[in-house]
């Protein structure tokens, strides 16, 4: 791809400086073979459709995929034509477009912040809690009472005793001898022997 090519220092001279362009030890696919990722260069439409699915094969298992994805998206006057991070420039438009959408103008600025953000949160050892933490961290579990889940008929087994009470319920609804609900008999006297 020619704008592979072009020499570290004019791409960056023209490269948005808040995304850096990653680099990785092992030589990438596109570096190995970048007319692979120029399908605008193939005249036949089925080979083209080829030649892209090629390169975003190559581009699934590159190491640098998701910091060469940043980069192509912020930087749409460097990367109009081929394939970066396995999109095509049209999905790259639609990409950005979206960013656009979501996080407003400056979408690179937010996403530059965010990673800078990680960075500085994987950087930073996890201190572990004292030993005093820990014991309030106890007691508030066992002071703190727990709530009861919630009654839930149709999430609870139906048991054999409660299909049966089911059963005599609806046959004596059936029979009109269901008990009402909201009034109450009165018991019946009990005779004495």
């Amino acid at each position: 791809m020619r704008s592979r090519i072009r020499t570290r220092d004019a791409v960056s001279a023209l490269a948005d400086e808040r995304i850096p362009f990653p680099h990785t030890e092992h030589p990438t696919p596109c570096q190995d073979d970048p007319a692979l990722f120029a399908f605008e260069e193939v005249a036949d439409r089925l080979q083209r459709t080829k030649t892209i699915a090629r390169a975003k094969l190559a581009c699934s298992g590159c190491p640098v995929v998701q910091g060469c994805l940043k980069w192509a998206l912020a930087n749409p006057s460097l990367t109009p034509r081929g394939v970066w991070a396995a999109t095509t420039p049209g999905k790259r438009g639609a990409l950005r477009n979206g960013l656009v959408q979501r996080l407003g103008d400056d979408w690179v600025g937010v996403v530059a912040d965010q990673d800078r953000r990680r960075e500085q949160q994987q950087a930073t050892p996890a201190v572990p809690p004292t030993v005093r933490e820990q014991m309030l961290a106890r007691l508030e579990l066992e002071l703190i009472p727990t709530r009861p889940q919630p009654y839930e008929p149709w999430r609870e087994p139906l048991t054999p005793q409660r299909r049966a009470d089911n059963r005599r319920l609806l046959e004596r609804a059936l029979a009109g001898k269901a008990p009402r609900r909201g009034r109450r008999r009165p018991p019946k006297p009990r005779s004495a022997p």
